[in-house]
């Protein structure tokens, strides 16, 4: 056979189509068909039209190879080298592959993001920006912080970002106040974060805001003010109503010498009569030596009293395959840490980052998750999103069930032992997502590992 690819180059741009002719002659004797397959890193893209070509000896044949590369980072822009195989049916020996090549124009699209969009901090705070680069080329990204005036400086590292196609990159922010806040409410600073890809005149801004709560609380204010005016007054008091000391003791006058004289008896007063005798002190009773001391209290059973083993810890272990284990990441217990899932128990590791206390709260048939290894913060679903991360509560709120709806969660039974975690913020199921970031709340009934099964902690 002889085949013949017109033209042998092309290009085309993501998102349309393009074309090429394959001629095939059948050189033989007898009749025979021809089976066309495109191969290479095209393939999954692209057609024969027809795929079978059925030729008498000396005949020819055209077929049209059509190419539709999608708008995704699967079609790598640049040169793409791809192959059409010819297959005889009757002499498959004799198969041939006829090779091209296809140019891709490229295209950028970013999807940069700010986690979390609030950060909360006395004296710093860290977050993140993580840019997704869903184009068919290599792109660099600077980013840089602009602050609402003085109050405080926001700071990326790495200042600049290389990202793949399909692949995502990612820079740490510290945010640092000016001042710290001693007294007073929380305050509250808006800031922005520019994202500029390389070529492109205007930037991305994406806005957060830092929360920046007082070192003493608002009543410790008062408080001191209260004490301070106590004491003001008392000094006031103690001056004005200063009591007068005085004495009755006087200057001891020098002794004088005198001769001894005969007292008169005239005058002498008679001796006093003797005072009567006391009477004797009681005898104790024969056999009693003097009084006993108290019989001691007996706490009963003489045994040791049972010590408090603490709340009830437990592990949520997920239906998906594998199954995971719900877990603080990296067993760190900041504000804002993320909460994934493994199908592993991580205890000899990171200690308690597997184990939940759960708050039940029978008024309105809630809970709240609170993390084993970071007592007082609770599983949280962060405002704005629906990525899940670990959050400080209220201790009196914790325990009274008052909590805001983004940190209370409503189980409904899924059967077979099995339960879904509905936030009350948003009526969306907790996901075990199986990857390497957090846990995600996402419609229930729609993605799988969205059912749990609550364990006694091992």
């Amino acid at each position: 056979m002889w085949t013949s690819l017109e033209p042998a180059a092309t290009s085309v741009e993501p998102g349309s189509g393009t074309g090429v002719r394959l001629r095939v002659r059948n050189t033989g004797d007898t009749v025979e068909e021809y089976r066309l397959q495109v191969v290479g890193a095209t393939a999954g893209w692209a057609r024969v039209e027809p795929d079978v070509l059925r030729l008498y000896p000396g005949a020819e044949g055209t077929a049209e190879v059509r190419f539709a590369p999608p708008r995704t980072p699967d079609a790598v822009a640049g040169p793409t080298p791809f192959g059409v195989r010819v297959m005889p049916r009757e002499t498959p020996q004799a198969a041939d592959i006829v090779e091209g090549q296809l140019t891709v124009g490229p295209f950028t699209e970013l999807r940069p993001e700010l986690v979390p969009l609030v950060v909360r901090g006395r004296w710093r705070a860290k977050a993140a920006v993580a840019v997704d680069n869903l184009g068919n080329q290599e792109v660099t990204t600077s980013l840089s912080g602009r602050e609402n005036g003085d109050a405080f400086t926001v700071e990326a590292e790495p200042s600049s970002v290389q990202v793949a196609p399909g692949r995502a990159g990612f820079a740490e922010l510290a945010i640092k106040p000016g001042q710290v806040s001693w007294f007073g409410t929380t305050r509250k600073h808006p800031f922005t974060v520019s994202v500029l890809r390389a070529g492109e005149p205007q930037p991305t801004e994406l806005r957060g805001t830092y929360l920046q709560p007082s070192v003493l609380p608002p009543w410790a204010l008062a408080l001191l003010s209260l004490l301070l005016a106590a004491l003001i007054a008392f000094v006031t008091l103690w001056f004005r109503a200063s009591p007068e000391v005085s004495t009755q003791a006087k200057e001891k006058p020098e002794a004088q010498v005198q001769l001894p004289t005969k007292p008169d008896t005239k005058t002498m007063p008679s001796a006093p009569p003797p005072s009567p005798s006391a009477p004797p002190a009681e005898k104790p009773p024969s056999g009693d030596d003097g009084p006993k001391d108290p019989p001691k209290k007996d706490g009963g059973g003489g045994g040791e009293q049972k010590k408090d083993k603490g709340p009830k810890l437990e592990t949520l272990h997920s239906d998906f395959d594998p199954g995971g284990y719900l877990e603080v990441k990296e067993g760190q217990q900041k504000d804002g840490t993320y909460v994934g899932q493994s199908p592993d128990l991580t205890g000899d590791k990171y200690g308690r980052n597997q184990l939940w206390i759960i708050h039940r709260y029978a008024e309105d048939n809630t809970v709240a998750l609170e993390a084993g290894n970071a007592p007082g913060k609770v599983l949280d679903k962060n405002g704005g999103s629906n990525i899940v991360s670990i959050w400080h509560a209220d201790p009196q709120a914790l325990k009274s069930g008052q909590l805001p709806a983004n940190q209370k969660w409503r189980l409904e039974d899924a059967g077979d032992g099995r339960f879904r975690l509905v936030n009350m913020d948003n009526n969306e199921c907790l996901s075990d997502t199986q990857n390497d970031k957090s846990a995600l709340t996402g419609e229930c009934g729609k993605y799988g590992g969205q059912k749990w099964k609550i364990e006694n902690s091992k």
